[in-house]
């Protein structure tokens, strides 16, 4: 099969003329290694996120070359299809923006693929925590310390100044998390270096959903201040 220009070049009979003559029967024996071998041609049809009619009449092609199960066929497609398109969203959401024509690319890869509309959705949000974590950690003023409930801690620092410090945490975080709706400072320290102010060190408490009215609590809202409560 190797040696083979095509798939489709190498006939069933053929193969099971070799099997029987070393005394094995595809059927029965040797599943894990032809799984193994539609996985590797189904991954190299999908190097280009896209599947041919060529290539998919090949794929049926080498099924019955292999002699493999519904199941086992169903089972490569699912591992399959979630790698690629789990890459394909890694790369789309490197810039933490879906333009229109990302987005057709994902919706056809989705309908190339097979994937129902819930396993891609429940994909696309996984990766965009994941790439909003990625810019987060990688930021030099800006981590996320904490998340519950739509509230998220950050950190940052200047040396500049106060509100440097408090600006550059809310520009770099906003590009991760473009929700954020307010903010709460929560803690201010500075390092000192012969006797001036070398740095400001700031941690912030911020949420990503509009803070309720005041007849309709949330835990998304700014926390208050009991200590000034009558």
């Amino acid at each position: 099969m190797a040696r083979a220009k095509s798939v489709r070049d190498v006939s069933v009979e053929r193969v099971h003329r070799l099997s029987a003559s070393h005394g094995i029967d595809l059927r029965e024996r040797l599943r894990t290694p032809r799984r193994n071998l539609y996985r590797r041609f189904l991954e190299h049809c999908l190097l280009d996120c896209s599947l041919t009619e060529e290539e998919a009449e090949e794929l049926a092609h080498l099924r019955k070359l292999l002699h493999l199960a519904d199941s086992d066929v169903a089972h490569v497609h699912d591992a399959v299809s979630r790698t690629v398109y789990g890459a394909a969203l890694e790369d789309v959401l490197d810039d933490h923006k879906l333009d229109e024509e990302e987005e057709r690319f994902l919706r056809r890869l989705r309908d190339e693929l097979g994937m129902s509309d819930v396993d891609a959705s429940r994909m696309y949000e996984e990766e965009a925590r994941r790439a909003q974590q990625r810019l987060l950690s990688s930021s030099p003023n800006a981590g996320i310390l904490a998340s519950r409930q739509g509230v998220v801690e950050l950190k940052g620092a200047s040396t500049v100044g106060l509100q440097d410090a408090i600006q550059s945490v809310v520009d770099e975080s906003s590009h991760a998390l473009p929700h954020l709706s307010w903010a709460e400072l929560s803690e201010v320290r500075v390092r000192i270096e012969s006797g001036h102010v070398a740095e400001w060190q700031i941690k912030l408490k911020a949420g990503l959903a509009p803070p309720p009215t005041a007849s309709s609590p949330d835990s998304t809202a700014p926390p208050t201040d009991s200590s000034s409560a009558p």
